[in-house]
């Protein structure tokens, strides 16, 4: 079954809101999960969600006995088994895919993701430490640690927060000259890392780190080149945006002086925060209710510059516990 195959079907099928278990309409597991919570069994709907199917069922009537429906109009846009077979098709092209593993090592983060959204209010990240603390009990027979799982969580989150947004559920698309506008914003981005990432690069001296950082400026080039490409296809024109003054100007690298004065370690910090710039801009624009294709885009890309910050900070850490 191709991917494409699947998002047809959900497009046939998404008026009817089938349930995963029996083909009824409505009445999702996650919905029911929501209600449990709310009347005090959050327990049991979360042992549900876990489960699989068989286990979405216990849930569901723990839920449904405990705390009634009461979630279901939150979480009725969300099919469980539907997003389960979306990323069974869909793990081994994301970036954080590890050669070798299989779906059963990333279902369980995916679950996990899907919870932690219908579940908690915020953020993916004001979330991380409590999901990072079911894990161990959640992950099943998956051989990943949390730093590993932490992804594919996230990635499930961001995808179930899309489809949670009311601007998606209203269908309002953006204007095209809009969606441009948030894709230039990003080159313009993609070019500030790839300036910075080059820039630290040249003046730092172990060669692991050195190697590091010009992946990532290759990684930030390569990201830009594929949105020009997208606001081409849009009809519009790619921003000729992103210098190292630029880059400095707007948090990248921002030095007092010159980086050949930096230590190693500084200069992770100086990365680290650049990262932390263009992960928000990525944040940004997928509050834009953007077109399937260019959101399935920008989703992939903000969860490259995440991995970029992450590596980076890991290796900040490593370096400044040895100092």
């Amino acid at each position: 079954m191709a991917l494409d195959d699947y998002e047809k079907g959900q497009q046939q099928n998404q008026h009817q809101n089938l349930d995963p278990i029996t083909d009824a309409p409505g009445a999702h597991p996650v919905g029911t999960g929501l209600g449990a919570a709310a009347g005090g069994a959050a327990a049991g709907a979360a042992a549900g969600a876990f489960g699989g199917p068989a286990g979405a069922v216990a849930g569901a009537v723990v839920g449904a006995v405990a705390g009634g429906l009461g979630g279901k109009a939150v979480a009725e846009a969300i099919n469980p088994t539907a997003e389960e077979a979306y990323w069974r098709l869909q793990y081994t092209r994301e970036p954080y895919y590890q050669t070798g593993r299989s779906f059963d090592d990333y279902a369980p983060a995916y679950r996990l993701g899907l919870y932690g959204r219908t579940n908690y209010t915020g953020t993916f990240d004001d979330a991380q430490t409590d999901l990072s603390v079911h894990w161990d009990s959640r992950k099943d027979n998956s051989t990943l640690s949390w730093p590993e799982a932490e992804a594919a969580s996230r990635a499930a989150w961001m995808r179930v927060d899309e489809q949670m947004s009311p601007s998606t559920i209203a269908g309002q698309i953006a204007d095209n000259d809009d969606v441009i506008d948030t894709l230039n914003d990003l080159v313009e981005s993609c070019r500030d890392g790839e300036y910075g990432f080059a820039a630290c690069a040249e003046h730092v001296k172990a060669q692991d780190i050195k190697t590091l950082l010009l992946r990532h400026a290759d990684e930030c080039r390569a990201a830009a080149a594929e949105l020009a490409t997208q606001i081409r296809q849009l009809g519009g024109k790619p921003d000729e945006g992103g210098t190292v003054s630029g880059a400095m100007h707007r948090g990248w690298v921002s030095v007092r002086g010159t980086l050949a004065g930096y230590s190693d370690l500084a200069m992770l910090k100086e990365c680290e925060r650049g990262e932390d710039a263009a992960v928000a801009r990525y944040r940004k624009a997928l509050k834009e209710n953007l077109p399937p294709a260019v959101k399935n885009l920008v989703d992939r890309q903000a969860r490259g510059a995440q991995r970029n910050h992450d590596q980076v900070k890991a290796m900040r850490d490593a370096l400044n516990a040895t100092s």
